[in-house]
């Protein structure tokens, strides 16, 4: 819950959020403008590859839980300063 109400906080309550779970991932991406990835550790490396060449193919960007949640919440700046 928390990551759809940053996401609709930014960008408003409109926002379309589709959540999936185990294989229920998409074949055809192209209709999203983003995949936020969490839970790669519970599957192979060749499986979550496998998701992101999908992604990749249709042109959608993708990132992890992680960095999704310290974008909205403003603290990936940070982050990038702190490795100077």
């Amino acid at each position: 819950m928390k990551l759809p109400r940053l996401l609709r906080r930014k960008f408003g309550d409109e926002l379309r959020i589709d959540v999936v779970s185990g294989n229920d991932f998409p074949e055809d991406l192209s209709g999203y403008d983003l995949v936020i990835h969490c839970g790669a550790c519970m599957f192979t490396r060749r499986h979550v590859l496998n998701r992101l060449r999908r992604a990749r193919a249709c042109g959608v960007p993708v990132t992890n839980y992680g960095i999704a949640i310290a974008a909205l919440t403003g603290i990936l700046d940070r982050v990038d300063t702190a490795l100077d």
